[in-house]
């Protein structure tokens, strides 16, 4: 049979268990809002498809004849498996539930999402999420992200965006290189062993304001790497001075892991100065998407700061 023709059927089964459960034909062209006539029609193509009678009907009463004891029992099957689905799917618009794929930066995820996904999903058990931590450029739509979760200026064209929280970056080294560096001003940097993000990459250029003037310093390093955990991990072993985000530091600099170098400056970051939240658009509505981004900005810039300010 091909699919149609289910369709169909399906479609006349649901009919005939309005009429049954309603008791009379015009009780359920009242309760399905279609004309008596045509829930007549339905029944007697039904019934031929079917090639029996399906009710013995008077003036008084309808009584089922015994084939349409059975048809009726699997025309009620099929009403309620069209009527659950319809109560699923309004559910999925009404409250968040489902699966949720999200994906970061293996740094951002680790140090600040993965730690309070726990208080996520207990406030929303009926939602699965699937988190997906990855140090390059991820496509929402060919890998399947619900929300992406990244650093940049500003959001991709095409997608929908919720702006999260500023990022801001500092200049970091270990205690023991700051005390030996003598850095006083960004041109100072230029002579320096320095680290930042990249690969293969040999030298960059690091950006500065303060009291309004701007400052270009061109930088060198001996060791490149594309993790911004690795490049904090070579700045803790004392190898250089690093330009890092400070969600990625904030705890070395409260330990005393690191210091800030040239801290009266404002530097410009390579990541991206904004963190948004990117999903396609139209999923904005949905309250999978709309709950998960609600709870990270009450967690991380509601109050205009950040857990990582330092």
């Amino acid at each position: 049979m091909s699919i149609a023709r289910t369709l169909s059927r399906a479609r006349l089964m649901i009919t005939f268990a309005k009429i049954v459960e309603s008791g009379s034909i015009s009780a359920a062209a009242l309760q399905m809002g279609i004309d008596k006539g045509a829930i007549s029609r339905q029944l007697r193509e039904l019934e031929e498809q079917l090639g029996v009678k399906l009710l013995h009907r008077s003036t008084r009463q309808q009584v089922l004849s015994e084939a349409g004891v059975a048809v009726f029992a699997r025309s009620q099957r099929v009403l309620h498996e069209v009527e659950n689905a319809r109560t699923e799917a309004e559910t999925f618009h009404t409250h968040p539930s489902g699966v949720l794929t999200v994906s970061t930066s293996v740094a951002f995820g680790k140090l600040h999402l993965v730690p309070i996904i726990d208080e996520f999903v207990t406030l929303y058990p009926n939602l699965e999420l699937q988190v997906c931590l990855l140090d390059r450029q991820v496509d929402p739509i060919d890998e399947g992200i619900d929300v992406l979760l990244r650093l940049c200026d500003a959001p991709p064209q095409n997608f929908a965006a919720h702006r999260l929280c500023e990022i801001k970056y500092a200049i970091v080294a270990s205690p023991e290189t700051a005390a030996s560096s003598e850095v006083t001003t960004p041109s100072d940097l230029s002579s320096r062993s320095c680290l930042f993000y990249g690969f293969k990459t040999r030298q960059s250029t690091w950006h500065f304001r303060k009291h309004g003037a701007e400052e270009a310093v061109q930088v060198f390093t001996r060791v490149s790497v594309n993790s911004s955990e690795a490049v904090r991990d070579l700045a803790v072993s004392g190898l250089g001075a690093a330009l890092l985000p400070e969600f990625a530091i904030a705890n070395d600099i409260r330990s005393g892991k690191l210091v800030r170098l040239l801290s009266t400056y404002e530097v410009q970051g390579n990541l991206g100065n904004s963190l948004f939240a990117i999903f396609l658009a139209g999923r904005s509505y949905t309250p999978k998407v709309r709950s998960f981004v609600e709870f990270l900005h009450k967690k991380w810039a509601s109050d205009g700061r950040t857990p990582w300010d330092c």
